[in-house]
């Protein structure tokens, strides 16, 4: 009892300590944080598990449609067999093992993505610019959608641009979480958002700024970075 107080206490201060030397625009990671409440590992577990909708099990058809839409040549082989391997300990964390298909599609584009709570689709690009752990980082923030999935639609219906950021750190703190919770280094997700920025911006079609639905590279680093530092702690109290 006494470690499950100091930890959550750990956390508090340093979240309140982080927020304010801050901007009023980083109040999004506070909010983003506060919906998880206790960033303690079983808190977190508990939280997840209240909020975590259905898993969506599409039929064929939907599937179909989905893919088609992409206009993407589906890839197979060995090599998409291993990465739907290495990728299971990040669906079990969020109990879709065997409820969310994987799909990657030849681009070269750097992408990952859930559609329609249907579907896992993963680009070429993004296979080859990560490693296996980088990437399931990357999984684990778009898995975290599902958990705010209404929410960010009528966020996008309301063009309400804050909530919107305030939603994709919240995916970036579940995806740190998830990464330390099945023996990962939290940090492999903010290497691969670095390298997918840069990238992006080679291509000139990402920026390292702010944008309407997104919030700045800076702030989701400092963000990563701040969680790794409370795990170093919290691992070190153990």
């Amino acid at each position: 009892m006494l470690k499950q107080i100091t930890l959550t206490a750990i956390f508090a201060l340093g979240l309140s300590t982080a927020i304010a030397a801050q901007t009023t625009r980083t109040t999004e990671t506070e909010r983003a944080l506060a919906r998880l409440g206790d960033l303690a590992p079983n808190a977190v577990r508990r939280r997840l598990n209240e909020m975590r909708p259905p898993a969506y099990q599409p039929g064929p058809v939907l599937l179909n449609e989905i893919i088609k839409r992409q206009e993407l040549t589906v890839v197979s082989g060995e090599r998409v067999e291993r990465l739907k391997a290495s990728l299971q300990p990040v669906l079990a964390y969020h109990k879709r093992d065997g409820k969310l298909p994987i799909y990657v599609l030849r681009s070269e584009q750097p992408k990952a993505f859930v559609a329609c709570r249907a579907a896992l689709i993963i680009t070429t690009k993004l296979m080859l610019i990560t490693s296996e752990a980088e990437l399931r980082g990357i999984v684990a923030h778009e898995l975290a959608h599902e958990y705010l999935w209404e929410e960010r639609e009528r966020a996008f219906e309301k063009k309400d641009e804050s909530l919107l950021r305030e939603i994709e750190l919240f995916c970036d703190a579940v995806a740190a979480i998830t990464l330390k919770e099945i023996g990962d280094d939290p940090a492999h997700l903010a290497r691969a958002l670095e390298r997918m920025t840069y990238i992006g911006i080679t291509a000139g079609n990402v920026t390292r700024s702010e944008t309407k639905t997104h919030p700045s590279l800076s702030a989701r680093l400092k963000l990563n970075q701040w969680l790794c530092q409370r795990f170093a702690q919290a691992t070190n109290l153990g």
